[in-house]
This record gives structure tokens, C-alpha cells and sequence, in this order.
């Protein structure tokens, strides 16, 4: 029994060392733009923070204070691209032309939220 509980400690390292080496921690430690927003915000005013963001239950607050900043800086992003699609291309676009979209998200997601339009 105890050779059995020993091969099982091994073979689980043995595989948490693979997936570590294959990529299964990939972003640990970075935080984005939004993150990075929010993080400042809940410092400033933990109350306050939590009063925005939080859902009925007072729960999900930094999560939701991400998603809103992302989502902030989709529709911006999505603005600018229907103003003029070649000068977006040109501006946000990786070296083969692609990933426009994506890249301007990620440069204008630590920016103040826009108010919603309410519908």
C-alpha cells in the first residue's frame, strides 16, 4: 500500500512539472491593463468599489469592474474601426496585418469606463 501511495505522489508531480513546462501557467503574475485599472480602484476606495461593481449579493466585484473595462474598450475600438478601417488596420495591426482588433482592446482597456447608454 505504501509503494502504491508513493507511485502515485511521483507520477503526479511527474505530470504538474509537464504541464508547467508545456504552458499550464502561462499568465500567472501578468496582469493586463484592466486588471491593472481595477486593481487601483478597489485600492483608492474599497467601499466604493464594491458599491459599482458588485452584483446583488455584494459578490463578483473585481470581476465585473474587469469585464466592464474590456467591454468599454471593445465598443471604442469597434467606433474607430467603422470610422476609418484602413487607418485602424495600419495603427493596431501586428507585422502580417492581423490581430487589429484584438491589440486595440488590449492598449484601451486600462482606460476610465464609459457610461453604458441606458436601453
Amino acid at each position: 500500500m505504501r509503494k502504491a501511495s508513493s507511485l502515485a505522489v511521483v507520477v503526479a508531480l511527474a505530470f504538474s512539472g509537464v504541464a508547467a513546462a508545456q504552458g499550464g501557467e502561462r499568465h500567472r503574475g501578468v496582469a493586463g491593463p484592466a486588471t491593472q485599472a481595477c486593481m487601483t480602484e478597489r485600492a483608492a476606495d474599497p467601499a466604493a468599489f464594491k458599491a459599482k461593481y458588485a452584483n446583488r449579493n455584494g459578490k463578483r466585484a473585481f470581476r465585473r469592474c474587469v469585464r466592464q473595462h474590456v467591454r468599454s474598450a471593445a465598443r471604442a475600438c469597434r467606433v474607430e474601426r467603422r470610422a476609418d478601417p484602413a487607418a485602424f488596420k495600419a495603427k493596431y495591426a501586428n507585422e502580417n496585418g492581423r490581430r487589429a482588433f484584438r491589440r486595440c482592446v488590449g492598449q484601451h482597456s486600462g482606460d476610465p469606463v464609459s457610461p453604458t447608454p441606458a436601453s
